[in-house]
């Protein structure tokens, strides 16, 4: 493979269908990760569409560099709601893809990530694939099971295959993709976040819930079935100290299901109870995050959980489950409790850490503690930077984990 850049400079190329906030995780941590490569004076572009949730668009130039919170993207129109197709993203990757050292796409099952490793793999330019989840037991068993089953053996099989490396943040969710069998160069490298160790103190923003001096259970990510927080809704219901207690949902998702949870939280009596915060950053989210008592994820299936390592590294003990992909990382440091998931399981989790503000504080330290030394961006970009300048070296990527496994 022929040098394009000399040895000290690197430049990389990330491809994604969308950049909204809306969208959850995936979104959040390809900021993230642009912001880490940044720091190590690595020479970023992103290229995604113009999506920002369901049918609407961001308010961006389109086909031209924007710079958006620091960094360089181009958006193309998206052109189908859904797959996100795009012909004159198709038409900029051909032209311009080789003039990257190394290609890092962001999902599957969408036009974007596949037509910049198709884009790649005709160019010669090493890529990097993150399915973003995706390809773990429940997304491929609960949405669209047969059409994704076919569209991996047809199309992103041979991509995956053909990959440098194949990017999972979790050992966890490296398994539940091994189950397809696929042969692949697996390396689990998880995402980082950035950590803000300013002691300023953060004051309540305007359209904050007002919880007076009540201890306050935080969930914060999107409303989805897969999220489960309709077990959360009926394990608060249960505790004895609810009525000390506050629950604040911050998140956004389809508007039948949020409509359907309300109804239930109703149904349960606890309606007074549980805030809706609705979708939740900047301000808002750093003072949710420095208010709360503890942080909960109940989810049935989490590649990686970036709230999860958000709530760490604010100071807050985690309850998430067994399903969630940091669950592992939450155990090994003593930073929360592992549920299996169950109404029970979560209630007694609940009661058992509001009943002891002792165990709040030393599994909040523990979490900060861990967040900031193995899970920091400069940690992050680190390691990310080894892998590219290890793939565009035409090293075979092995199957491992990025990261220490001891504190």
């Amino acid at each position: 493979m022929i040098a394009r850049h000399d040895a000290g400079s690197l430049r990389a190329l990330h491809v994604i269908a969308s950049v909204s906030r809306l969208r959850g995780g995936p979104s959040v941590s390809v900021h993230n990760m642009l912001n880490a490569l940044r720091r190590r004076g690595v020479a970023v572009d992103l290229v995604a569409t113009d999506d920002d949730g369901g049918s609407a668009r961001l308010d961006v130039p389109l086909d031209c560099e924007v710079e958006l919170e620091g960094q360089k993207m181009r958006f193309f129109p998206r052109q189908t709601v859904r797959y996100a197709f795009s012909a004159p993203m198709l038409r900029w990757l051909r032209a311009h893809v080789h003039r990257y050292d190394v290609v890092h796409t962001h999902g599957l099952f969408g036009w974007p990530p596949l037509a910049a490793a198709w884009c790649a793999r005709d160019a010669g330019v090493p890529y990097v694939m993150r399915p973003a989840g995706v390809l773990d037991t429940w997304g491929m068993r609960n949405k669209s099971r047969v059409v994704k089953a076919l569209s991996v053996r047809l199309v992103e099989g041979s991509l995956l295959q053909a990959a440098a490396a194949v990017h999972f943040t979790t050992p966890l969710e490296q398994a539940r993709a091994a189950e397809l069998a696929l042969r692949i160069r697996p390396v689990v490298l998880p995402t980082g976040v950035d950590i803000d160790s300013s002691p300023e103190r953060i004051v309540q923003p305007a359209g904050a819930p007002a919880l007076g001096n009540d201890a306050m259970i935080l969930y914060l990510a999107r409303i989805h079935p897969i999220k489960r927080v309709d077990a959360l809704l009926q394990a608060y219901a249960g505790l004895e100290s609810r009525r000390s207690t506050a629950l604040v949902i911050a998140g956004d998702g389809d508007a039948a299901l949020l409509g359907r949870l309300k109804q239930m939280a109703v149904d349960l009596g606890i309606a007074n109870d549980v805030h809706w915060a609705g979708f939740a950053h900047g301000a808002l989210k750093r003072w949710l995050l420095s208010r709360a008592s503890l942080f909960v994820l109940p989810s049935d299936s989490e590649n990686f959980g970036i709230a999860v390592v958000e709530a760490m590294s604010a100071g807050l003990p985690v309850i998430v489950t067994r399903g969630c992909g940091l669950a592992e990382f939450v155990r090994q440091h003593g930073a929360g409790i592992v549920t299996d998931g169950t109404v029970a399981g979560l209630q007694a989790a609940l009661a058992g850490l509001l009943a002891d503000s002792g165990q709040r504080r030393t599994m909040g330290e523990a979490g900060r503690q861990a967040t900031q030394r193995e899970l920091s961006l400069d940690a992050f970009g680190a390691r990310l930077e080894n892998l590219y300048r290890a793939v565009i070296a035409g090293g075979a990527a092995a199957a491992q984990t990025m990261v220490p496994a001891e504190p």
